[in-house]
């Protein structure tokens, strides 16, 4: 029963997040990541897994959600299946019988392999590969280039040869176990992705950063992909970044992928056209940030993107926060994040001569400095 539920939470590790989700954008994404017949098989086990009420395990899938390459919050979940089956071994029986199929039997033993492959015991040398594997892909991209400015331009089969490398690179940066040697990876490979096939590589790293633990390095690897949105896939790649926010814990590291990603709004430009759902989840994203000073600067960067009354509740939404804010200098500062958009009615009132208060008192002490 133990190995048995070591396997079945292997199996649907790689998707925890989507099924969590349980929405139906998170089932496209999981089928374009997974192939649709393997999302399918894995859905269908977290039915049969969630057919029996036990919220603990629900809480567990939950938890591995939050921090996905946390070993033992991944133990804690392979012990809930494993109760599950100890307390209806007729259960895991038909679990038993479920994970024979053949293309699950495949898969894991797949993935057995690949762990045993890529779980070598010194750090150093999975970067020293991933650089060899950089380099070569450098030096042909340089090829390729140097091809394209000539006249004849490049060959298929440079073209051909160029994409493989770079996506035998990107793969094995991916499967890189360590999060932090997969953050520098991913960071060093971002800026080298490009070609018809882009937005598909940039949303497979975007992938691969949402499983890793430490929230720096993953804010790290996000903001590095922030820069190199573009094209017609922009506006579903913004949303992949926002649909992951509430799976950021730490309020400065959302600050930080937030405020790498407002530059690049002008999706929202047509807010009356249909990007509401959009502009209400960039809202979600920097209300969710703890700090009350960093939430009111994170406000203030989204406040010329809104329209209309969205506009001016989050305006005063920033207001009424930055006002309350106990620390003079730290209030007197975020007053000036918001201070540019206050025109028209309101401006008498109380707040605002908190404001005026608040910024003198900064500009008094910016004097006292110099």
């Amino acid at each position: 029963m133990n190995q048995l539920a070591q396997i079945v939470t292997d199996f649907i590790e790689p998707v925890i997040p989507y099924l969590v989700i349980g929405s139906k954008k998170a089932a496209e994404e999981a089928g374009k990541k997974v192939g649709p017949e393997v999302w399918e098989l894995e859905n269908q086990l977290w039915g049969k897994l969630c057919s029996r009420v036990r919220p603990e395990l629900k809480e567990a899938a939950g938890d591995l959600v939050v921090a996905p390459s946390d070993p033992e919050l991944k133990q804690v979940l392979v012990r809930e299946v494993l109760k599950s089956f100890e307390m209806d071994p007729d259960f895991a029986k038909e679990i038993s019988a479920f994970m024979e199929e053949e293309l699950i039997r495949k898969l894991t033993a797949e993935k057995r392999m690949t762990a045993f492959q890529q779980s070598p015991a010194d750090k150093t040398g999975v970067l020293e590969e991933f650089n060899k594997l950089l380099e070569e892909f450098v030096a042909k991209y340089s090829i390729v280039q140097e091809s394209e400015r000539l006249e004849a331009g490049p060959g298929k089969e440079e073209i051909m040869e160029k994409e493989a490398l770079m996506q035998k690179t990107l793969d094995f940066a991916s499967r890189i176990q360590y999060g932090d040697a997969r953050s520098l990876a991913l960071s060093l490979l971002v800026p080298h992705l490009e070609g018809p096939g882009k937005q598909e590589l940039i949303k497979k790293a975007l992938s691969s950063a949402s499983n890793i633990h430490d929230e720096a390095e993953r804010a790290a690897v996000l903001s590095s992909l922030v820069p190199h949105l573009s094209g017609p896939g922009k506006e579903e790649l913004i949303e992949d970044i926002l649909d992951f926010a509430p799976y950021i814990q730490y309020g400065d590291t959302k600050f930080q992928v937030f405020s790498s990603l407002v530059p690049h709004l002008d999706v929202f430009g047509n807010y009356v056209s249909g990007n509401e759902r959009l502009v209400e989840k960039a809202l979600e994203m920097a209300s969710g940030i703890q700090s009350e000073y960093l939430r009111v600067q994170a406000l203030s960067l989204l406040i010329p993107y809104l329209k209309g009354q969205r506009k001016e509740e989050t305006i005063e939404q920033a207001l009424e926060l930055a006002s309350n804010i106990k620390d003079k200098n730290m209030r007197s500062l975020a007053l000036s994040f918001v201070s540019p958009y206050l025109n028209g009615p309101g401006k008498e009132e109380g707040v605002v001569g908190n404001l005026v208060q608040d910024l003198s008192f900064n500009e008094q002490t910016k004097s006292k400095m110099n």
